[in-house]
């Protein structure tokens, strides 16, 4: 049985790994943001975001739209103004471009982007099934919407170990 790290202790180990092996990515890296600004957020969108989300955006907002590069998977590390305006966008499209609620949900958060529209989203409420917390792809391509990880605590814990064991792809 996997015992459980607190994020906060993740959110440090990934925070030295980052600084030792991808000095670059790391020292680009925007200043976290305030809880206010979450608050904000949360009811901008009538959501309560997962704890452990607010404790990685605290951390950092994202990375920069000048920065390219990947955090993991092809996956940059949106800011926080970046992921309202792209939930804002999508929200939007339910009931017009998006006819079949399954496509997307308002529930859902999309905080990794690879950049061609495709998302890792928070899902808030799991509408849809599964547990409230749960990470999501939202491929623009494809119509499955597959959970890739239990929460945004477990998305942390398999980032961490896949950087301290040197498995980590960013592509």
């Amino acid at each position: 049985m996997a015992t459980h790290v607190p994020h906060g202790a993740l959110i440090e180990r990934m925070d030295a790994w980052l600084a030792a092996h991808r000095a670059g990515y790391h020292a680009s890296l925007q200043p976290g943001v305030t809880d206010a600004e979450l608050d904000a957020f949360e009811a901008r969108f009538s959501l309560k975001l997962p704890e452990a989300f607010r404790a990685l955006y605290r951390w950092r907002n994202g990375q920069p739209n000048s920065n390219f590069d990947s955090l993991q998977h092809n996956r940059m590390f949106s800011a926080l103004g970046d992921v309202a305006d792209t939930k804002e966008m999508l929200d939007d499209m339910i009931g017009t471009d998006f006819e079949d609620p399954a496509i997307w949900r308002r529930g859902w958060v999309p905080f990794l982007s690879n950049g061609g529209g495709s998302y890792l989203c928070v899902d808030i409420d799991a509408e849809g099934g599964g547990r409230p917390g749960q990470l999501v792809a939202f491929w623009k391509a494809d119509e499955d919407r597959p959970v890739e990880h239990a929460s945004v605590d477990a998305w942390l814990a398999d980032l961490v170990a896949s950087m301290e064991a040197g498995t980590i792809e960013f592509d």
